[in-house]
This record gives structure tokens, sequence and C-alpha cells, in this order.
């Protein structure tokens, strides 16, 4: 009882801290009697430095649902080659954005939505809005419940409640300080979660050591991953399907990932967006790939599968951070490194509820509304719809039950839909026909492959080394998109 209060007096004097940076963003504009724009309340100006942008990027990644639980759980299923399923890939889309981040910059334009309007026409802004839409709901919910699922057991409360304590919270400082309220909070929360991600390896390391486990021999622990291909070599553990499969479903898509884009366009030069990349894949580097490697395979070692099942309390390696905070931390640590999760999942949930909310509300809303509303009527239903985009992504959490799923769909509509209508911008002679009928030949086809492929209808089809991977749909849904391009071409020349 005693331990569960000093979480609580935690994780209210942390909120009281991310909910203050909000409310001071929101008092300071008043006292310089700000006049009330839209535009401030999505951009912060376009004033920041590459140290924002880089540690704002990097708190989004660095996740409860990405970097503490997924990623850890991919060394957990697989050994050292689950590399090639989430850091490897994220480390290229960081080289990329890195080489592509002036091109990126240089229409001037803030949201994807809106590029595709200046090149292509209104309707094209319009089509691709609910793409992006889905995309964020998706990773903001599925942040939600990972940090429920870590976290309710602390806090000794159920997990729908704890889920909607963090939706509250996230919402207030996002009404009231916008996305400079969202990148503030992050350079705050990217100090806490590196700290808990650090202090998570050593605690697994160092327990393992204790049962006889030197840090040398962990990565021998791969050996005995329960999903990784025994006919494969270490290095290729996932098998080379479904790595190729996975960079085929997540590079063009992250390539261009609408919160990354966001942060660039918000730099206040070429060359503070390109110093924030390379401050993003640093961190990359080390809180998303080298920790949870030492985390999962430490967890191997303390956890080891039992005939290839994964003992149960681990609840398939989705809980791994909680059972070790349980395990080998003091109440003390706990109750810090507790904070760190915390901080982990509202960094991620205020990213993906901003590019929701501004995907309504930018790109859907106010291109209708500019014209009739000044500029305190905007600013208010920007304010009111990033409400509005927690509570979605709350809604989806409740009905949440995998990460597997959520990331390779999520990712995979990125590929498929955003990909070929983002870089068409760039290319010249492309039709909107063309990018229109790619969105939503992409969109649909993903969703409909996804479904037919999840419900075993395609298992008669489908070779079964691409059965297999469980992300087939993703290839068929991008041959969708390619399809309704060069579909849009033809239209277009009668």
């Amino acid at each position: 009882m005693k331990q569960t209060l000093t979480y609580w007096i935690a994780f209210l004097f942390y909120s009281l801290v991310v909910v203050g940076i909000g409310f001071y963003i929101w008092r300071r504009d008043r006292r310089r009697q700000r006049s009330a724009s839209n535009q401030s309340f999505w951009s912060a100006d376009k004033k920041l430095s590459g140290w924002s942008s880089g540690l704002s990027i990097s708190a989004s990644m660095m996740s409860i649902s990405w970097s503490c639980v997924y990623g850890v759980q991919l060394f957990y299923w697989y050994g050292m080659g689950a590399a090639w399923l989430l850091s490897i890939p994220w480390l290229v889309t960081m080289l990329g954005f890195f080489s592509f981040a002036p091109l990126f910059r240089k229409l001037q334009v803030f949201s994807q939505p809106e590029l595709l309007e200046k090149c292509f026409g209104r309707r094209s802004r319009q089509l691709l809005a609910p793409a992006l839409i889905f995309v964020f709901i998706v990773w903001a919910g599925a942040e939600i419940w990972a940090a429920g699922k870590n976290i309710a057991p602390f806090l000794g409360i159920s997990h729908k409640l704890t889920i909607s304590i963090i939706a509250f919270i996230v919402a207030l400082y996002t009404f009231t300080g916008g996305f400079e309220a969202v990148v503030s909070t992050d350079k705050f929360q990217y100090a806490l979660v590196a700290l808990f991600i650090t202090s998570m390896a050593a605690v697994g390391i160092l327990a393992a050591q204790a049962t006889g486990t030197a840090p040398a021999d962990l990565f021998a622990a791969s050996a005995v991953a329960p999903k990784r291909s025994p006919e494969m070599p270490w290095f290729f553990s996932p098998g080379i399907a479904l790595i190729a499969l996975t960079f085929f479903a997540y590079l063009p898509g992250w390539l261009v990932e609408t919160d990354v884009w966001i942060r660039l366009q918000a730099a206040r030069s070429d060359w503070e967006a390109r110093k924030g990349v390379m401050v993003a894949g640093f961190n990359s580097l080390v809180f998303v790939g080298i920790l949870p490697m030492f985390i999962g395979l430490s967890a191997l070692a303390l956890y080891p599968p039992l005939q290839g099942e994964i003992p149960a309390r681990l609840q398939d390696g989705a809980v791994i951070f909680n059972v070790l905070m349980q395990d080998f931390t003091p109440p003390w640590l706990s109750v810090l490194l507790g904070i760190g999760l915390v901080a982990a999942a509202m960094s991620t949930v205020d990213t993906c509820s901003n590019v929701v909310a501004l995907s309504i509300s930018y790109d859907l809303l106010e291109p209708h509304l500019n014209a009739r509303w000044n500029g305190a009527r905007l600013e208010a239903l920007a304010r009111w719809v990033s409400v509005g985009a927690v509570g979605l992504a709350l809604l989806y959490a409740w009905f949440t039950e995998s990460l597997w799923d959520i990331f390779y769909l999520s990712s995979g509509i990125l590929t498929t839909t955003v990909f070929i209508p983002v870089i068409s911008a760039f290319r010249r002679g492309v039709a909107a026909r063309q990018v229109n009928f790619s969105i939503l030949f992409g969109f649909c086809g993903t969703l409909l492959f996804y479904y037919l492929e999840s419900r075993g209808h395609l298992r008669g089809v489908e070779p079964a080394w691409f059965a297999e991977t469980e992300i087939g749909y993703i290839l068929l849904g991008f041959c969708c998109s390619v399809i309704g391009f060069f579909a849009g071409k033809v239209r277009a020349r009668e």
C-alpha cells in the first residue's frame, strides 16, 4: 500500500510538471499579447533549433510501445537478428531524412496534405489526410495501451482507468500549449526516458550476471529465442522473407513519416533540421537499438522459454520491463523508473495525437474556414481538435490487444498510401488523378488484403514463405497503389 502511494505521488508530481509547461506557454503568449493564430499553434512559429527538433523526434521514438515493449519483445523473440525488424530500418530512415531534409523544406509547406494541395489541388489534400488520421490514431492508441499495460500494476488501478488518466493529462497540456508544448515536454521526457532505458539495461545485465551469465555471454542467449528460424544464422534469425518484407513495409513510409516531417518543417533553417536528424539518429542507435537489445537478451537469460513457449508471466514478452522492475529493482528505483515509463508514453501520445489533430483541423477543416473565421476562432478550433484527437486514440486503446499488427499495418499504410503521393510532388508531369487514385487504391487495398490475410482467406493463394511472414498484405497493398497511380495516368490522357 505504501509503495502504491509513493507511485501515485511521483506520478502526480510529474503530471503537474508537464501540465505546468503547457500553462506556462499559454500564459506567456497572453502576456506578450500575441495575436491568436492557428499557424503558431501548429508550427511553434517555425523557430525550432536542431536540438529541440532532434530531442523531440528521439522522445517520440523512445516510447513504451516501440523501445520499451515492442523493441525489447523482438529481441526476446528472435535474438540479436531482431535488429533487422526495427532498429536498422529506423537508422536507415534517419539517414534518408538527413539527405532529403533540404528538399522536403524547399516547397515551404507545413503538412504533407498541404504539399499535395499545392501541387495537385485540394482534393488530394482531402484524400491524404484521412489516411494519416488513421495511422496516427493507431500509433497513439498503441502507446496509450502499452502504457496502461505496464503502469497500471504500479498504480494499483485498472488498465482502462490508467489509460484514461494518461490521455486526460496529454489532452490538457496540448490544449494549452499546442505544438510548442509537445516539443517542450518532449525534451523533458527525453531525459527521463533515456535514464529509464539505460537503468533498465543495467538492471537486466546485472541480474543476469548474478545468475552466472556474464555480459559477454548474453549474446549466446539468442540461441534459445523462441521465434528464431532454426535454419538461419543468428544475424538473420527472423528469416530472410520477414526481414525483406519488413524493410519494404517500413522504409518507404518512414521516409515520409509525418511527425518527423513536421519537426523538420518547424526548424528555423536547413542546417538546424539536419542537426535535429543527427541528434535523433544517435539517440536511435543507443536507445532503440543497443540498449533494448541488452534488455531483451537479459530477459532471455533470466526467463528462458520452456520448450519454445514464452513464460506466461511475460505475457508474450509484452511486460518484460514490468517483470524486471518487480523482481530486481529496489522500491526507490522502481518508483523513478515508473515515472520514466509514464514519460515514454506521454512523449509519443502527444506527438501522434498532434498529427491527428493537424490532419483534422489544419488539413480538412481550416481550409474551408480561413476566409470566414478570424485567428482567435481558428486557434480555438485547433485546441479543441487536439483534445478530440487524444480522445480518439483513447477510444482505440480500449480495444487493442497486440502491437504486432498495429505497427506493421500502420507503417504499411504509410508505405502504400503516403509514399507515392508525397514523392510525386517532387516529380514533373504527374497528374492529380494519378495521386488521388494512388491514395484510394493503396489505402483501400491495404485494408482489404489485411482483412483477407488475417482471416486466412489467402492461404491457398499465397506461397508458404510469403504467408508465414503475416505481412504480405503490405506488398499487395503497395501493388494496388502502383496500379492506381498508372490507372490515373490512363484516365488523365482520355
